[in-house]
């Protein structure tokens, strides 16, 4: 069924007919990442750019940069301080830099109302808060996208695209982002912060956003 559908798209796709001399477009785009809650980071905005090259009227490829300004939940994070006999915990939260880039792929159906899929493959790199971990810490991994949505074009070479997509990141460890060091982490209250047990897995972040594309040279 999935080998159907591919080898379905891709033909409609192929035979869809060229486009126009001005086949590339840009997007920039604006949305809201509700972040996994495993994760450890509150939802946040992100804001981004596409750039696509229309292969077919259908069918286009092209690349993807977003960034987003999240801050961590502290609910998850603590530091402990011990003097003499008193013991004070804290509830830790700190500002993160997400960036995610890479390649996409996006099929539409066309017309005015145009429903389209799309999906991609590229990178992430989470970056801590510098004044509040030790120092320029960061790392990078693999993500992925996955997507549906609608163009609603308005002339001119100019579309508004409403997008909702899966943010897919693998190999995700929370305890990444905790910015305490070890000798400052809760020993003799380790229970204070009840969900401190880290997470590694596969996080699935659902971003919905609108992007105004334009074609360079306004489809002349």
């Amino acid at each position: 069924m999935f080998r159907r559908l591919v080898v379905g798209l891709g033909i409609a796709a192929l035979t869809a007919g060229p486009v126009g001399a001005q086949n590339f477009e840009i997007g920039p785009r604006l949305g809201y990442v509700k972040w996994k809650s495993e994760t450890g980071i509150k939802p946040s905005a992100m804001m981004g750019v596409d750039a696509m090259f229309k292969i077919s009227s259908r069918l286009g490829v092209g690349a993807r940069f977003d960034v987003a300004r999240p801050g961590t939940d502290n609910q998850y994070f603590a530091a402990e301080m011990t003097f003499g006999d008193t013991t004070l915990v804290f509830a830790v939260q700190q500002p993160l830099t997400v960036l995610q880039y890479g390649a996409l792929a996006q099929f539409e159906t066309g017309g005015s109302f145009s429903v389209f899929a799309r999906g991609g493959a590229g990178g992430r790199t989470i970056s801590l808060d510098p004044q509040s971990a030790r120092g320029r810490i960061s790392t990078t991994e693999w993500a992925f996208n996955a997507g549906a949505g609608l163009r609603i074009r308005s002339g001119g070479g100019t579309s508004v695209l409403l997008l909702v997509e899966d943010l897919i990141y693998p190999k995700f460890a929370r305890n990444d982002l905790n910015p305490v060091e070890p000798r400052f982490r809760p020993t003799r209250f380790p229970d204070v912060v009840p969900y401190q047990a880290d997470y590694d897995g596969t996080a699935h972040n659902i971003y919905a956003s609108i992007s105004f594309v334009f074609t360079p040279g306004g489809g002349r």
